[in-house]
Formats: structure tokens, C-alpha cells, sequence
């Protein structure tokens, strides 16, 4: 049986068509059976694989390999359509390199659908569409449920190129005047998306006056907790000047606090105070927080607005001043009792804030002062290492180390000081915390998740704040942290640590990637570059020689030992009938190489056998077929090796 690849040909079928046949020659049908006769004449005897029954799939479709086949698969769904939607996505989703590749290759990618041109700020194209089709302007898309306003208002096109600003605002304005809401919103609760709060979290301060000038209220979904942590006032004084509320107990004051913003802070008070809230109690409230995580300015801008100096922290039963000490603040600490405040802080909140500051000789001094403060820390006490490895300095978190705080500790959350360090990208406070014997695959309390989840995490989430999480990362997984589950859905890592990520064979946790024989999930991800991989792991597996020859470039190149297919599979041979022994101990995905960590063993006559040798083969891709192969006596080397 011989076919040809059909026209809109569909991979999961041609899964499912691999593994009913590799079930069909398990059960002995005899039609099964022949076509691996034809096809693959050379399979192992015994059970078939579902990596042979793909080959016999590529091989009756004219391919070579099945990563060959998947590759031209994938190279024909990119039609400019898909093209459209995958830029779109990107667009909204802050994928810069991924959108201006995508652009460059299909200039003209504005005219495959009315979400991309939007996104672009392309008016013209905009005014094209909605002039033969009103009612697109209010139309559902089948990805998001969105309608093109709300692509539009969470586009990041203002930020990469910023003329395109003028036309984002004038695409707004057209999708208005086709009957779209300024008020539009996908109506969630979790996740609430409007118009008006999307273009307010890009700080797109033209769409978003172009939105409240039609009407949008701006009060639904509290836009100015928003604005009020971006740090530019912009969008925080447009939002204002239409009459946005400043809700008590809300975060909105809190958002400002946390952003460290002093000038929003009194803005929003004063605001608060003008429309007859209560802006002193707002600003009693937030004073305890500011004073352990804000700086001077901020606390001074809450007692400018009636806070009360004593104010206490109502869930931990403890004054600002005190959370004050034992953050080690001392320029909020002489601010606080200049106002009135009595300085009631203990022995251990001033040891606290002196590992806090760095201070070793009044860290030291306390300790000698009373020889049982270790002993008196309670569980909150001992906690302190885990903040201060996400805050504090890696001078701050080694005197806490020295002094007898735990690399181990735990707060709350079940989280320990290296989910800490890790989410706010501190590369640095990592290599602290692993050389302390920090354990680099602790799970916390909430999420159960190891560092390597937080730091994919915090890439995203603290995106353009200051943090190197690919060296995070890279630093964890190295120190023996599990890969498992650590790119969480709905929390887009940056894209340097999805190029990282996916260099190490780690997709989405909801990814729906192949499974092996038992029906576990693979760890290299899916895509071309992963199926290279199963099939390489197969192969050695298996001993097929066959399908390894399946995956080979006719000239692959083995550095000073072959210069084509032949010669590598006769070495091979050659090995195998030698009897040596090749036992894969781990595959992974490179860039555009496969590792494999292989043990080599060879029989011995006459003697004992001498232990296996690690050894570590790289196998360099293209076009779906290995076109390299080298040996390295590490992994470390093996990732270190000279790229093209």
C-alpha cells in the first residue's frame, strides 16, 4: 500500500492511523502485518513500537522519516490565515519577536482578517472591512469570544512601534461608529476583560481617551487600580478627569503603595478626600504596609493625608513602626516616632531588620545581648529568610544564613526562600541558596510548584523589571530541579525563557503532547525537534537501524569518523555485533539538536567487566533529518558545544 499525503492532510489522524496499526500487528492481522514487511522489513521482532508503526505511516506517504512528514504537515497548515491568527495572539499575548517575524515574512498580514488588522492599528484596512461589512465590528471571534475592540485595546503594537499609537486610536474610534460598546467586556469575573481596562494595563493613554470621551464608565472593573501601579500618571489623571471613584477598601491605594509611587498615592487620596471618602482611614490602613515595603516618600504621603502614625497592622496585631524595624527600615523608623510614634519594636524585630540591612555587627551584638533570641523565633520569625530572598540584598539573605536562618524555611505559603529569589528573576540570590543547600525542587503549599515553575512564572509577570530568570532557570535545572509542570498555562513565561524552555524539551503543562508506551507524558515537549528525539530514543532502544537510517541526512557528518549515512550506520552495526551495549539514560531537546545521555558498556572476555562509560551524543538537525553527530564526555559539555 503506497498513498499520497492528502490534500489538508490531519496529524492526528495520522497518530491514530499509526497506532491502530501498530495494535493491528500486535494482534496478528496479517494485512498489518505485510505492510511492515514492505515498509520496514527490519523492525524488531517481538513488540512493535509506536515509532515503527510512524515509519511505516511516513514511508507508505512517500517520506523518509515521520519527523519528515510532521514537518511538511506543519509547513503546509501556515497558510496566511493561520498565519493571521497566530499574529494576532502573539500581538495580545506581548510575543514581540514571534509578531515581528511573523510580520515580516507576510507584510501584508493586515489584509488576512479584520483582529489583525486591528491590532496593527491598520485604519485603512479596518475602514475597508467594516465599510463591506458593518456588523463585523461587533462580531465574535471563535478564539478568545472577543470582539475586534477588545483585540484592539489589549494589542501591545503602541509599545513596539509607537506611530502605530495614532492609528490603534483611530481603529478604535471606527469600530465605535459601527456599533461596538465603549463599554465592551467578556462579562467574567475572574479575568474580566474590557476595552477600557485593557488599554489602561498597556498605558495606550490615546484609546483609552478615545473610550471614555464615547462613554466608556470608568468605574467597570476598576481601571484606576490599574493606572494607579503603572508609574506613569497619564491614563491615573485621564481616568480622574471622568470621574473614576477611589473606593474605599479596595487596592487601589494599596496598588499605588505596592508600585511604590508616592505622587499616585496622594493623588488618589486626595481624590478620595474631594469626593467625601475617608481618605485618613484609607491612609491608616495602607501605613503598615508601606512602612515594611514602601519607601519614605510613601509613607510620608499617607501621613500628609491623615494617617495615624500608631496605626497598627490589624492581621498580625502589630504597629507600622515595628513592621517598620523589622524591614529594617530606619529612615521610615525616625519619620514614624518624629510624628508621635512610640518605638515599641523587640529584640527580635531589631535583629530581623539588621540581617534586613546587612548589619552584621548589630546582628552579631544582638545575638550576644541574648543568647536565646535564636531559640525565642517563632515560625513568622524564621519565615523572614523567604521574603528577604526575594527583597533583600544577597549580602542581607548570607548574614541570615550565617547567623543561623534555615535555606529550608517555610512561610505561609509553604513557599521557601528559593521560590523567592527564583520569581523575581535574582540569579545571583539562586546561587546563594543552592551553594546553602537549598533544596532546588521543593514544592509550595498553593500551587505545588518547584522554583523553576515560580522563576517562568515571574518572567512574565514582572516582565521589564529588573531580573535574569533564563539564568535562573538554567541554574535550577542544572542543580537537578524536576522540568515537570513548570510552564504554567495562563502565565506565559518571557520568550527568552520560552526559547529556553522549549531548548530543554518543556511545553505548557496543558500541552497535549505524545505519550510513551505506558501512557505517560514525555518531557520533550512536542513539535518536530521532539518527535526527532523519540524516534533517535526508539532507535537505540529498540537497536532498529532502520529507523536511526530513517532520521539521517545522506551526508550526516560524523566529526573524523564518517561523512554519510552508510558509514554511520556500518559503525553502528559494527558496535552492536561487538557486542557494546548503548543504554539511553536521558533525551532532551537542544535548540536544533538532540541529547542523548547514553551508558556504554561492552562485554568483557577473560576478565570482569569494567563499569559502564557516561557518554553524551548530540545529534544536530535540519529539515527534520540529523545532519551532525558528535560525542562529549558530559552534559555539561554536550550544551557547551559551538553552535552554527
Amino acid at each position: 500500500m503506497s498513498t499520497s499525503l492528502p490534500e489538508r492532510p490531519d496529524l492526528d489522524q495520522l497518530r491514530r492511523q499509526a497506532k491502530e496499526l501498530r495494535d493491528a500487528v500486535r494482534n496478528c492481522d496479517t494485512g498489518a502485518a505485510e505492510r511492515f514487511a514492505r515498509h520496514h522489513p527490519s523492525a524488531p521482532q517481538g513488540v512493535v513500537t509506536l515509532a515503527a508503526a510512524q515509519l511505516v505511516i511516513a514511508r507508505e506517504l512517500g517520506f523518509a522519516s515521520w519527523p519528515q512528514l510532521k514537518a511538511a504537515v506543519e509547513a503546509g497548515a501556515t497558510t496566511p490565515e493561520r498565519q493571521a491568527e497566530m499574529f494576532v495572539a502573539a500581538s495580545v499575548e506581548g510575543r514581540v519577536r514571534e509578531v515581528q517575524r511573523i510580520l515580516d515574512a507576510v507584510p501584508g498580514i493586515a489584509r488576512y482578517s479584520l483582529e489583525a488588522a486591528a491590532v496593527l492599528g491598520d485604519s485603512e484596512q479596518v475602514g475597508e472591512r467594516l465599510a463591506v461589512d458593518p456588523a463585523a465590528a461587533v462580531a465574535i471571534d471563535k478564539v478568545r469570544g472577543w470582539p475586534p475592540l477588545l483585540y484592539v485595546c489589549y494589542s501591545r503594537w503602541h509599545h513596539i512601534d509607537s506611530v502605530r499609537a495614532a492609528g490603534m486610536a483611530e481603529v478604535v474610534r471606527l469600530l465605535l461608529d459601527a456599533g461596538a460598546s465603549p463599554d465592551t467586556n467578556n462579562g467574567a469575573g475572574q479575568g474580566y476583560r474590557s476595552a477600557l481596562k485593557g488599554s489602561v494595563e498597556l498605558n495606550n493613554l490615546d484609546v483609552a481617551r478615545v473610550l471614555l470621551e464615547a462613554g466608556a464608565n470608568p468605574d467597570f472593573g476598576r481601571p484606576i487600580a490599574v493606572a494607579a501601579g503603572l508609574g506613569d500618571h497619564r491614563c491615573l489623571e485621564l481616568l480622574l478627569s471622568h470621574g473614576a471613584r477611589v473606593v474605599a477598601g479596595t487596592w487601589t491605594v494599596g496598588a499605588a503603595v505596592y508600585a511604590d509611587d508616592a505622587h499616585a498615592v496622594s493623588v488618589l487620596l486626595e481624590a478620595m478626600e474631594s469626593a467625601g471618602g475617608q481618605a485618613s482611614r484609607e491612609a491608616a490602613e495602607a501605613l503598615p504596609d508601606a512602612a515594611a515595603d514602601a519607601s519614605a516618600d510613601v509613607v510620608a504621603a499617607l501621613l500628609a493625608a491623615g494617617a495615624n502614625p500608631a496605626a497598627y497592622d490589624g492581621d498580625r496585631g502589630i504597629s507600622a513602626l515595628r513592621r517598620a524595624v523589622r524591614a529594617g527600615k530606619s529612615d521610615v523608623v525616625a519619620l514614624l516616632v518624629s510624628r508621635g510614634a512610640a518605638d515599641d519594636s523587640t529584640d527580635i524585630e531589631r535583629f530581623i531588620g539588621a540581617c534586613w540591612r546587612a548589619d552584621r555587627p548589630l546582628a552579631e551584638r544582638l545575638l550576644a545581648e541574648h543568647p536565646d533570641l535564636r531559640e525565642r523565633l517563632n515560625d513568622e520569625d524564621r519565615a523572614a529568610v523567604v521574603e528577604a530572598a526575594g527583597s533583600a540584598s544577597v549580602a542581607a539573605v548570607g548574614l541570615m544564613l550565617d547567623v543561623g536562618f534555615s535555606p529550608h524555611a517555610r512561610n505561609s505559603f509553604g513557599e521557601q526562600p528559593l521560590h523567592s529569589a527564583a520569581y523575581v528573576g535574582s540569579a545571583d540570590m539562586v546561587r546563594l541558596l543552592i551553594d546553602a543547600g537549598a533544596d532546588v525542587d521543593g514544592r509550595d503549599a498553593r500551587f505545588e510548584s518547584n522554583p523553576v515553575a515560580f522563576a517562568t512564572v515571574g518572567s512574565g509577570e514582572r516582565a521589564g523589571q529588573p531580573g535574569n530568570w533564563a539564568e535562573v532557570v538554567r541554574l535550577l535545572i542544572d542543580a537537578g530541579a524536576s522540568r515537570d509542570g513548570v510552564w504554567i498555562s495562563g502565565k506565559p513565561p518571557s520568550e527568552e525563557v520560552i526559547d529556553l524552555l522549549r531548548g530543554y524539551g518543556i511545553t505548557p503543562d496543558d500541552e497535549d503532547g505524545p505519550r510513551d508506551e505506558d501512557g505517560a507524558r514525555h518531557s520533550l515537549g512536542s513539535g518536530v525537534m521532539a518527535d526527532v528525539a523519540r524516534h533517535l530514543e526508539a532507535a537505540y532502544v529498540d537497536r532498529d537501524l532502520e529507523l536511526l537510517g530513517s532520521l539521517l541526512h545522506p551526508q550526516v557528518h560524523w566529526t573524523g569518523a564518517c561523512t554519510n549515512s552508510t558509514e554511520v550506520l556500518y559503525w553502528y552495526r559494527s558496535l552492536l555485533e561487538d557486542g557494546t551495549r548503548l543504554t539511553v539514560e536521558s533525551v532532551e531537546v537542544d535548540g536544533d539538536a538532540v541529547v542523548l545521555g547514553l551508558n556504554v558498556a561492552r562485554q568483557a572476555e577473560g576478565a570482569r567487566s569494567a563499569p559502564p562509560e557516561r557518554l553524551y551524543q548530540v545529534f544536530t538537525v535540519s529539515g527534520a533529518q540529523v545532519v551532525e553527530v558528535r560525542f562529549y564526555p558530559d552534559r555539561a559539555s554536550a550544551l557547551l558545544r559551538p553552535r552554527s
